[in-house]
């Protein structure tokens, strides 16, 4: 991506979020910013992609959704909580990967049953520099809206990202800037850069995961879906977000509790890693 680009949508960021959210420690940070050294940080974070997107994929972060006092999205029939079933599909696509690939790191969010804030996962992949973040959750209809049933992928693409942004502030600021150090609108105008430079990667990633989960699963896809991802927000390398299925569907739930659907759902992604890794490594 141009380093012009990447200036443009960081500053468009930054006008949609001051003018529309009330932040004062924030808008002062900005007023304190020159041109200069925000194409300082621009360039500096360009030369860091380009050198990135040469690196093998060598670190993963496998994000098992919410977790300890955060049940997540609990099944209409069974009461089965969010975070059990995804949990175990998480270990398993880790597993996978490890025995494949012993050199790859494998980080993961977590492998127990504990709770960890959202901006906790997100410093977790930047410090250990994982080259791909993975997300995964179930998903859950609101009461007013229609069944719903089948799994659907999100990724943050570059046009969306001031939406993102305004989106997780509206649910906690502090998720949204906190996360990226005590040097927030630098590490925010990276991030920013980062997710844009990354979009095609994620693209992709979110593309050939739809195909392996219709191809090794009982699910339907309710399609790729680009719009306001807060929990890979702050991840400043590829990344997507899959909602594995809707426990509000009666089959969805069955399907995802059963050894079954949560070894299907493991394969699926796994075979989407493969021919992921063979795309990016070849860049």
């Amino acid at each position: 991506m141009p380093w012009c680009a990447a200036l443009s949508l960081t500053l468009q960021c930054n006008s949609q979020i001051t003018g529309k959210i009330k932040m004062p420690n924030f808008k002062a940070q900005i007023s304190k910013y020159s041109l200069k050294r925000i194409l300082l940080l621009l360039a500096f974070g360009f030369c860091h992609l380009t050198l990135y997107s040469q690196n093998k994929l060598d670190v993963i972060y496998l994000d098992a959704g919410h977790g300890g006092k955060d049940p997540g999205t609990i099944g209409d029939v069974t009461g089965v909580q969010e975070k059990n079933i995804v949990l175990p599909i998480t270990i398993k696509l880790g597993k996978m990967i490890e025995e494949k690939y012993p050199d790859i790191k494998i980080i993961y969010s977590r492998t127990t049953d504990e709770y960890s804030q959202v901006r906790d996962r997100t410093i977790a992949a930047n410090n250990n520099k994982a080259k791909l973040f993975v997300s995964i959750h179930a998903n859950h209809k609101k009461k007013e809206e229609s069944d719903k049933k089948g799994f659907e992928i999100y990724l943050l693409n570059k046009e969306r990202f001031p939406e993102a942004v305004e989106f997780t502030m509206k649910q906690n600021y502090q998720i949204a800037f906190e996360q990226f150090g005590k040097d927030t609108l630098d590490n925010f105008i990276f991030s920013s850069l980062a997710h844009a430079g990354y979009t095609r990667f994620s693209e992709y990633f979110a593309s050939i995961i739809e195909v392996n989960m219709l191809s090794h699963t009982e699910l339907i896809s309710r399609g790729i879906i680009q719009a306001g991802n807060w929990v890979t927000l702050g991840a400043s390398m590829p990344s997507v977000l899959v909602e594995t299925g809707y426990l509000s569907d009666l089959t969805d739930e069955k399907y995802l509790s059963s050894e079954k659907g949560q070894n299907d759902v493991a394969i699926a992604l796994f075979n989407a890693f493969l021919h992921y890794k063979s795309l990016y490594e070849s860049q």
